[in-house]
């Protein structure tokens, strides 16, 4: 006889068969150790997937999901407050919670911070529209804040689903939502300009948390809505299946941002124009970064300098081209307030 948990989740994970030719950003899978895995992007290896291990089962653990304990891998609490453990710290926490997974042999080349999950490995996996369906069924509460969320937005919601704790069925929390809008570049862009319209405008409506505010995130309804944005359709992904050579790292850039259209997404993918590679002029080039912390930070015109990036090379279909690549969101800034002109 299942127990609670094995019910619950039975009413909402997705046999592997069904995921379709690629894994995309924001799914949720649950392994075969009963770990929640977070996929991040759209650059995966072969039957693998980039992602992480964000709850974990933990007799100690502080987090209930149907009736088992987890604790979290990417978040702790210091002093009474919570705070974000780091990314490298993160991916040290894997190889400790399972031994079965070690390091990757290869150097991923777009990523740090990310452990390439094997897919036989996973029991299943959530789709984000599947999920808000079944949690919008169980709780009023948030079947009410998707629907006023939809309306405020001018979002139909076949076009929306949850990530988080959502997308598993646990509906306890809360204090936020994590709302996926799915779209073309154009569709989500112009409601990612309507959400900075909201909190630029309204200041009840701003979200900082961590020390930082969060250009994709505001409050509705006495709670946070975290929002994230999926593709549609893979003919609308700018990097989508393409071989990646490393060419040199580090290397140090500046760039004006040429288009931004890309940059809500994970990776954040955006044109640089009035480029300088190592103090040397370069061609426009494309900028791909891999923290999802930073989506929805960049603007047309706004200059940036990347203090610590790669070089590397993308080729599909025998044609190739350049592009700079950052795995912290450390290690990118405007320069807003820089005097002068940089010294190459």
């Amino acid at each position: 006889m299942a127990d609670t948990f094995e019910k619950e989740i039975g009413k909402v994970i997705c046999p592997l068969e069904d995921l379709g030719p690629a894994v995309l950003d924001t799914t949720y899978f649950i392994k075969d150790t009963n770990s929640f895995v977070y996929a991040e992007g759209y650059w995966h290896p072969r039957d693998h997937f980039y992602g992480k291990i964000i709850n974990y089962p933990c007799e100690k653990g502080t987090i209930l999901i149907h009736g088992r304990k987890y604790d979290s891998i990417t978040k702790a609490w210091e002093g009474g407050e919570q705070v974000l453990i780091p990314h490298d710290k993160q991916i040290e926490y894997h190889y400790k919670i399972d031994h079965r997974l070690n390091p990757p042999r290869e150097k991923p080349i777009l990523t740090e911070f990310h452990y390439p999950f094997e897919l036989s490995s996973m029991k299943g996996w959530f789709c984000d529209h599947k999920s808000m369906c079944y949690a919008m069924e169980k709780c009023p509460r948030v079947d009410r804040r998707i629907k006023e969320v939809s309306v405020l937005l001018n979002v139909p919601l076949e076009r929306l689903g949850v990530t988080g704790s959502l997308a598993y069925g646990r509906t306890e929390d809360d204090e936020d939502i994590d709302l996926v809008f799915f779209g073309t570049p154009e569709q989500n862009m112009e409601v990612a300009q309507q959400i900075w319209r909201l909190t630029y405008t309204d200041p009840k409506r701003r979200c900082v948390e961590f020390g930082k505010f969060w250009p994709l995130r505001f409050y509705h309804d006495g709670i946070i809505i975290c929002c994230f944005f999926v593709y549609s359709d893979r003919q609308y992904i700018p990097v989508y299946d393409q071989q990646v050579a490393l060419v040199r790292e580090p290397v140090v850039a500046y760039g004006t941002v040429a288009d931004n259209l890309h940059s809500v997404y994970m990776p954040l993918v955006m044109r640089l124009s009035d480029v300088y590679i190592d103090g040397a002029r370069s061609d426009d080039i494309d900028l791909i970064i891999y923290d999802s912390s930073l989506r929805g930070e960049f603007y047309n015109k706004e200059r940036v300098h990347i203090s610590k990036g790669r070089l590397v090379r993308l080729s599909k279909n025998g044609v190739s081209r350049d592009a700079l690549v950052v795995v912290d969101a450390g290690d990118v800034e405007k320069e807003r307030f820089v005097r002068g002109t940089p010294a190459f």
